[in-house]
């Protein structure tokens, strides 16, 4: 098992533990995930597949984590990580799910591009086994070989609103004008997202917003998801929401017409 530890100016330490069937470890509370891809050729059913547990996330269960503690919870909207946490997208990248993703490796280009929501429902119950699924078709306009599926908090997969920053700080990234939604205790702005930066590849989630200051408890690695030094002043970023979950997969190739169906579970189990 993977251990994470992160340290929250707002919280306590938090401790997680991530295996690598996907599932994750809370105090005594057990996750996993699973995912099924029903494939359509023009509408006709051809079959579905299971291709396993999924990967939740570092940055899903450190969103699941802050809800308690570091948003607003706006009245005005739900902002809860599983509430969002409906909308399904695809790609075409090859090398294995981490923890540690914050998005897919290679987007595709064939209409897997564009998140679809979810619906979302309560599954079969037993007293000591929950589910929740959210289950969407993706529809294709063209050939690709579909290797990867995400679960994202958001239907667009990306913003470079602001771009690039003014200034930075340990906790906070100044944006370019005033282009942002302010958050507050009625309005979600762009809190239960991530800011993304390349030139120092970091990552921050943001916990509250102005119309041009992130508040950003702390920088991460990209690449390992430890704690990082703070990037450049003037920095390009993009926002990206919450992928919650992210699987890598044998190639399900697909041509115009065609669709596929993920039926995603994540069964908590308590006790422990």
């Amino acid at each position: 098992m993977k251990q994470l530890s992160v340290s929250l100016p707002f919280a306590h330490r938090l401790h997680m533990g991530f295996e690598r069937n996907g599932a994750m470890h809370m105090r005594g509370l057990h996750m996993g995930s699973n995912l099924k891809a029903s494939m359509f050729h023009r509408g006709r059913y051809q079959g579905t597949m299971d291709l396993g547990s999924g990967l939740v996330t570092n940055v899903g269960v450190l969103s699941l984590a802050s809800e308690a503690v570091a948003l607003a919870a706006p009245s005005g909207a739900r902002i809860n990580a599983l509430f969002l946490a409906k909308n399904h997208f695809t790609g075409t990248g090859a090398t294995a799910a981490a923890s540690t993703d914050i998005k897919i490796q290679t987007i595709s280009t064939q209409g897997g591009q564009t998140p679809v929501a979810g619906t979302q429902v309560l599954g079969a119950a037993a007293s000591t086994v929950i589910t929740y699924q959210t289950v969407a078709t993706v529809p294709y306009t063209g050939g690709e070989a579909v290797t990867e599926w995400g679960l994202i908090t958001s239907t667009t997969v990306s913003v470079t609103t602001g771009t690039p920053f003014t200034a930075t700080s340990a906790t906070s990234g100044t944006v370019t004008g005033t282009p942002l939604t302010a958050s507050s205790a009625t309005v979600q702005g762009q809190q239960q997202n991530i800011v993304e930066t390349t030139t120092t590849p970091r990552w921050g989630f943001i916990t509250s917003n102005t119309t041009s200051i992130l508040t950003i408890p702390a920088w991460y690695v990209t690449a390992t998801g430890a704690g990082g030094s703070t990037p450049g002043a003037t920095e390009a970023f993009t926002l990206r929401p919450i992928m919650f979950d992210h699987k890598v997969f044998s190639a399900i190739n697909v041509i115009n017409g065609d669709s596929i169906q993920f039926t995603y579970t994540l069964t908590i189990n308590s006790g422990g």
